[in-house]
């Protein structure tokens, strides 16, 4: 007998009071992946998909990316795969400092593994299985559309694609929630 992984339990409708809304927040905050691996990740109990809190090891933090005019662009796909179900997460970054200590962070990002938490503009989400890599970094200091800035993706490992679709980092109600993700920015003590 075939076993069945996943089966339907819901129907979904439109929300026609609360619409989507698509982009996101100018913010992109980066934790190292074995940091993350090392903390206390709490999720819901009813649904694994909610991450409800992040306590990350002592003197651990994570790091803030500032973008500007929908800069931060994160994705993610549905890859059908012969014996298995999987995603590609991908987020699209600016960097707008091209000073030493900016290409020092990211020779160092292209050495990494990252968890990247976006903060969508609909506030109705971040990766946490295999981690995000850099796959591009790119630098035309003549492009008059983000003014020489580096274009940065950080992507799934195709080798190691995510099982999941990006989690949802959330605690209560917006407020609550959005001081959780400010507290990881802190080094943890």
């Amino acid at each position: 007998m075939a076993s069945v992984c996943g089966k339907i339990t819901a129907g979904l409708s439109i929300d026609c009071d609360t619409p989507l809304q698509a982009g996101a927040e100018d913010q992109l905050i980066l934790v190292n992946r074995d940091d993350w691996l090392d903390a206390t990740i709490t999720k819901n109990l009813t649904n694994a998909q909610i991450i409800e809190a992040v306590v990350l090891d002592t003197g651990v933090q994570g790091y803030s990316f500032q973008g500007k005019n929908n800069s931060i662009a994160p994705k993610y796909e549905f890859i059908k795969q012969t014996y298995a179900e999987v995603y590609s997460h991908e987020i699209n970054f600016k960097v707008f400092n091209v000073d030493p200590v900016a290409k020092q962070e990211l020779e160092r990002m292209a050495k990494g593994s990252m968890v990247a938490i976006v903060n969508n503009k609909f506030k109705g989400g971040t990766g946490a299985d295999a981690g995000l890599i850099v796959s591009q970094n790119i630098r035309d200091v003549i492009n008059q559309e983000n003014q020489g800035a580096f274009d940065v993706i950080i992507k799934s490992d195709e080798a190691a694609p995510e099982p999941h679709m990006p989690k949802t980092f959330f605690i209560t109600d917006l407020a609550t929630t959005k001081a959780a993700v400010e507290a990881l920015l802190v080094p943890a003590v």
